[in-house]
């Protein structure tokens, strides 16, 4: 597989980059106007990446990765075909089964396992995402302020993130849910957390993106493909194993708390019904 990190890419690069990172069994069965289409992107701008990352056309990519013995055949192809034959709902679930098994595909498990210990062992946890990533954050805040309740929500975008960033400082984790591409909000938190020595965390749906050089842990998920409705399926599973392995890295000390919650219901249920 090539490794698109060594080039110098425009966005519009690194946007076939990461689809063909993505979808690298496909490839091979594809042709320019149809990567183009999947990109969103000008078949002029496919026909002159080939170059920017070293081969002469199309053509010449495809050889080199039949000469690479880890791609296998495409498995996608086969499911693609047979979408309109099934009902809408049976298509949605479908997508959403594969973008859990992308994720697993290329999440790796020391970023993880190392992203865990840095939210356990953390005195604060500070959260950003914007657009439809703030019920993300929503619900990460939620889960990890059962175990540690200095967890802090950034505003989501513009000079008001300020008033959250003052408050970061060294020891503390940064987690960022930057998808699509780096904006200016993230790339300024990531430029801070680096020069105040704050461990960062990214969640993304990118595997070609300058913004994964300067965050410490990369946790991958996948959403869809550019121009698909971007599921927020596997980033939900994601947390919930995140949240999971936090609590069980933290032992006693949230097992107490959770025990607390327990307790604090129990003695107020008559007065604070559960809804």
């Amino acid at each position: 597989m090539v490794d698109f990190s060594k080039w110098n890419l425009s966005k519009s690069q690194q946007k076939i980059a990461d689809y063909l990172h993505k979808n690298i069994d496909v490839v091979p069965y594809m042709t320019e106007s149809e990567l183009a289409k999947a990109c969103n992107i000008s078949a002029a701008t496919v026909s002159r990446f080939w170059s920017a990352i070293g081969f002469k056309n199309l053509r010449e990519f495809k050889h080199s990765l039949l000469q690479d013995s880890s791609v296998t055949p495409a498995s996608k192809v086969e499911s693609a075909l047979k979408q309109h034959e099934q009902s809408y709902v049976q298509v949605m679930l479908d997508h959403a089964t594969s973008y859990i098994a992308e994720t697993k595909k290329h999440l790796s498990d020391d970023d993880f396992t190392q992203a865990v210990n840095s939210i356990a062992e953390a005195e604060n946890v500070h959260l950003f995402g914007a657009g439809s990533a703030q019920s993300l954050v929503t619900l990460l805040s939620f889960r990890l302020k059962r175990f540690n309740p200095h967890v802090y929500t950034l505003a989501p975008s513009g000079h008001e993130i300020f008033e959250g960033v003052i408050h970061i400082k060294e020891g503390d984790v940064l987690f960022i849910f930057g998808f699509v591409q780096a904006s200016v909000e993230i790339n300024v938190l990531l430029d801070y957390a680096e020069k105040k020595g704050v461990r960062t965390i990214l969640m993304t749906d990118l595997l070609v993106s300058p913004m994964l050089e300067h965050a410490d842990h990369v946790l991958f998920t996948s959403r869809g493909d550019a121009g698909d409705f971007h599921s927020m399926v596997a980033p939900i599973a994601l947390i919930e194993s995140i949240v999971i392995n936090v609590g069980k890295q933290m032992g006693v000390h949230a097992l107490q708390n959770l025990h607390d919650l327990h307790q604090v219901r129990k003695d107020y249920q008559d007065k604070l019904p559960k809804k």
